[in-house]
This record gives structure tokens, C-alpha cells and sequence, in this order.
């Protein structure tokens, strides 16, 4: 965790690539205030997916259930990482479909 300006210098700045991107810096402000909670919130299974969501979910605890019954792992306490997981696992869904 630490401020933008002290992450991304411009040492750090010159070396990404490609041509886009999309930026979120969030802490937690709700559960814990370790570095899990904190977003943007990634996930690798199916593809890589990211999520950043500034917001919360009342029914966190009912998708938190919904996405341990579909034997995935979550890290956290975050709404945000639950709501990233039913996504992946409805990509997943997709995917397979193809």
C-alpha cells in the first residue's frame, strides 16, 4: 500500500506497455485493512480479470456463500472479491460454451 505518486514513478512509468489502460486506487473501508481488501481485485481463472468497484454490496454475504459453493477460493471479506468471482465463473460458463 502507498500513495500513487510513490509507486508509479517515472523510472516505473516508462517501462509498462501498450497503449490503454484503466486506473482505480481504492483502500479499504470496510472489513479488514490488510493489503487483501485491498483493489483493484484481480482474479487469473478463467483469464485474467480485474474489478475496482467503489461501493457495497448488501447481500455480500449471500454471493460470499454463492461463490464458496462453486469451490472457489476467496481471500478476503470483500464484497468486491465475491462480486469478481461470480463474474470469472460466469465468463467460465461462457468460455465453455464456445
Amino acid at each position: 500500500l502507498g500513495l500513487v505518486r510513490d509507486v508509479f514513478t517515472l523510472d516505473v512509468m516508462l517501462k509498462l506497455e501498450g497503449n490503454a489502460a484503466v486506473a482505480h486506487v481504492r483502500y479499504p473501508t470496510a472489513g479488514s485493512s490488510s493489503n487483501d481488501e485491498s483493489q483493484p481485485m484481480y482474479n487469473n481463472y478463467p483469464c485474467g480479470l480485474a474489478l475496482a468497484h467503489n461501493g457495497n454490496l448488501t447481500n455480500n454475504d449471500e454471493l460470499q456463500n454463492h461463490v464458496r459453493g462453486l469451490h472457489r477460493h476467496l481471500n478476503s471479506q470483500s464484497d468486491s472479491e465475491a462480486l469478481l468471482n461470480v463474474f470469472a465463473e460466469e465468463l467460465r460458463g461462457q468460455l465453455d460454451a464456445r
